[in-house]
């Protein structure tokens, strides 16, 4: 058996696609596809990380062993991790969809979008639950904190960018709402310090497409309530009052302050792995 038909065996035995052992070693799916069909071969230090990925030893990995392949099959655990989100992802959309439900029949439509920005964190992670296998916990996390961003700017025009008015901030303007600003902007950069982290073996080649598209990130992130601001401004009436229903209002302001935290998020870890692929491309 070739090295590259131990490497789609062991992944296919794992339940891992070319995509997500891609991921996890910071290459691209080409690379793990030609890997497998003996085209290239790995490097040393991907390699090392393919055996502990499959949980065999560099020498089963390169010499191959059958007898001790074999013993290898104790699977379960594997087996068990799956079945198990499987069950929480099952557990948490029937929540999710009774609570909307319950809503709704109490409380009309106005019920129903209320427990959609209450419960969308359960059905998204329901959702994950079901269909990711890597970064489970770092894909909820963003779940549950951007539908509480729609939330919180729908219901109170906070976001964390009330914190850039701290210098001129004074007891009648409410420090409470200060205060959340603050602890706003602190959950964002921590989930957008662990995205960066998870994705540190990531490299990306400086191509047109790649580096366009990171420039669309880092305009979204940095003009999307100017282009949000320009929108209101084509219902503003002469004395400046937007004359939209107040939940569509809310719903588009809070849309922008989501999309505003989920791009500046998407910049950043593109940006590090675009200059992790230049630093590689660089000789010496």
């Amino acid at each position: 058996m070739t090295l590259g038909e131990k490497i789609c065996r062991l992944r296919k035995a794992r339940g891992l696609s070319q995509g997500d052992l891609a991921d996890a070693l910071g290459v691209s799916r080409q690379s793990v596809s030609k890997w497998e069909t003996d085209s290239s071969v790995p490097d040393l230090d991907k390699l090392v990380a393919l055996s502990r990925r499959f949980g065999v030893t560099l020498d089963e990995l390169v010499c191959g062993e059958g007898d001790e392949e074999k013993e290898r099959e104790p699977e379960p655990p594997t087996a068990a991790q799956p079945q198990g989100r499987q069950v929480l992802g099952g557990v948490l959309l029937a929540v999710g969809l009774l609570g909307l439900l319950l809503f709704t029949l109490l409380w009309g439509l106005e019920g129903l979008l209320l427990s959609l920005m209450l419960l969308l964190p359960f059905l998204l992670c329901g959702v994950l639950c079901l269909k990711v296998r890597l970064r489970l916990g770092l894909w909820c996390a963003w779940a549950v904190y951007l539908p509480q961003q729609v939330y919180w700017t729908m219901a109170t025009g906070i976001t964390w960018r009330l914190v850039l008015a701290t210098p001129h901030f004074t007891r009648e303007m409410n420090y409470f709402r200060l205060f959340i600003g603050w602890v706003m902007l602190a959950v964002m950069a921590a989930l957008t310090v662990a995205t960066a982290r998870s994705f540190s073996g990531l490299r990306k080649e400086p191509t047109s497409p790649m580096v366009g598209l990171t420039a669309v990130l880092w305009a979204a992130a940095l003009l999307i309530w100017r282009l949000c601001a320009l929108f209101f401004g084509l219902f503003a009436d002469e004395t400046g009052l937007i004359q939209l229903p107040g939940l569509v209002t809310g719903l588009l302001q809070g849309a922008c302050a989501a999309g505003q935290t989920a791009a500046l998020a998407a910049a950043i870890t593109l940006t590090l792995a675009l200059l992790r692929g230049r630093r590689k491309q660089v000789p010496g």
